[in-house]
């Protein structure tokens, strides 16, 4: 009896090595990235967060070209949005620059609203551009957390008309130029709409385009661009937004309910892939946009065009569904929330496990077809246009660029259980 009984004992523990030593590890692949039960390696590397700044300077431009913005006792999109949007970050004074742009007057937050309620702001004065970007950079503590927001329509009146066409030719490199030296600053282009009056206050243009030109350190300027956004967007007044200077690092993500695959935990880790149930598994990509340009996270063609995906080795592999869920208000709150779920579908795997890497690219140049438009407006008198401001925009992009994490995040997927 004795004897039956350890005969059976070994057979158990010698049934249990077989078994142990038949089951794969989760990373059956050996891929360096993970260890071999999924956990995994890599450093994932810091996440682009937008900050709020720690002071916000408002400048208005004021000359010729803006006049229609600033009738006498007449409404405008232009006036409103201006006073919601300076108010929201306390009212901290607006800067009115004159003579050229090189010298500006600081007003009291009521102060400016009733000059500019009243057409105080009417000016027969020129738009130097190079100029005012010059005076404001020259002032702004960037480096420490400070932003400054410029106000204008963004065109480029260089005085004298004979040599026009040729400072416009030199247009970008003075933009560049000035940049150029302040190494570390961001630069958003948010674009929006208002009505232009005539002299007689008359609507000479129903949607004549201006801009806020927001400076300073990419994290704060992302913040400060949300919230402008937002403010236009609640009023359907937006145009478009473009941006540089920015260093997005990489996006935070996470992931949603798989199908015909297990997660490991927390890890981007999912095992258990059934073939013999489906010959396709699914892993739900959850993105956050919320701090990124706008363009990604409001056109599904963007997103696509910019999530790259590959199987590391050799699997099928696509972008199924994108599910984008956006709220500008998020917790009743001015603060954006923007993720987009993503459908990663995996299939013909020929081997026990694949890696699935993954980059996020960023829209540098991408616009809409309206506001590619309006930048290539061919004279200043087009006030459905912005005259000269392709020009700005390429000179910024040419003293300071984009960058983004290039090193692929890595899902593991396996066949073992």
């Amino acid at each position: 009896m004795k004897s039956l009984f350890s005969s059976i004992t070994l057979a158990a523990i010698a049934a249990s090595l077989l078994l142990i030593s038949c089951s794969s590890p989760i990373n059956s692949i050996d891929d360096p990235h993970f260890d071999e039960n999924g956990v995994y390696l890599d450093s994932l590397g810091a996440t682009f967060q937008a900050v709020m700044p720690t002071s916000i300077d408002f400048y208005v431009e004021v000359s010729g070209s803006m006049n229609g913005f600033f009738r006498a006792n007449k409404a405008t999109a232009f006036k409103t949005d201006v006073w919601a949007i300076v108010s929201n970050f306390g009212s901290p004074g607006v800067s009115v620059l004159s003579n050229t742009g090189t010298q500006a007057t600081k007003y009291t937050g009521d102060q400016f609203r009733s000059r500019m309620n009243s057409g105080g702001f009417v000016s027969t004065a020129e738009t130097q551009v190079p100029a005012m970007l010059e005076s404001i950079l020259s002032k702004l503590d960037y480096e420490n957390g400070a932003v400054a927001v410029l106000i204008s329509d963004m065109k480029y009146s260089p005085v004298g008309n004979k040599a026009l066409p040729v400072l416009l030719q030199q247009y970008a490199t003075d933009i560049r130029n000035i940049v150029g030296k302040y190494p570390g600053s961001a630069y958003s282009l948010v674009g929006a709409y208002s009505e232009f009056l005539d002299a007689k206050g008359n609507v000479a243009c129903e949607k004549s385009p201006y801009y806020y030109l927001i400076v300073g350190k990419d994290v704060c300027v992302a913040e400060v661009r949300n919230c402008i956004t937002t403010i236009l967007s609640d009023r359907d007044n937006y145009l478009d937004n473009i941006e540089t200077g920015f260093d997005y690092k990489r996006p935070a993500y996470g992931f949603g309910v798989p199908d015909n695959v297990i997660q490991l935990d927390k890890e981007p880790t999912f095992y258990n892939y059934d073939v013999s149930f489906s010959d396709t598994c699914k892993v739900v990509l959850n993105l956050d946009l919320s701090d990124y340009r706008w363009l990604i996270a409001s056109d599904e063609d963007v997103l696509r065009e910019c999530l790259k995906v590959k199987a590391a080795y050799g699997s099928e592999i696509e972008i199924g569904k994108i599910v984008i869920d956006i709220n500008n208000h998020n917790q009743k709150k001015l603060e954006r929330f923007a993720v987009a779920s993503v459908e990663l579908k995996l299939w013909n795997m020929p081997m026990d496990a694949d890696v699935i890497e993954w980059t996020l690219d960023h829209p540098e140049y991408s616009v809409t077809d309206t506001f590619m438009q309006i930048q290539n407006a061919a004279a200043e008198a087009d006030l459905t246009g912005s005259f000269s401001l392709a020009n700005f925009i390429q000179g910024v992009f040419q003293a300071v660029q984009n960058h983004w994490n290039q090193e692929p995040n890595r899902i593991l997927i396996s066949k073992s259980n």
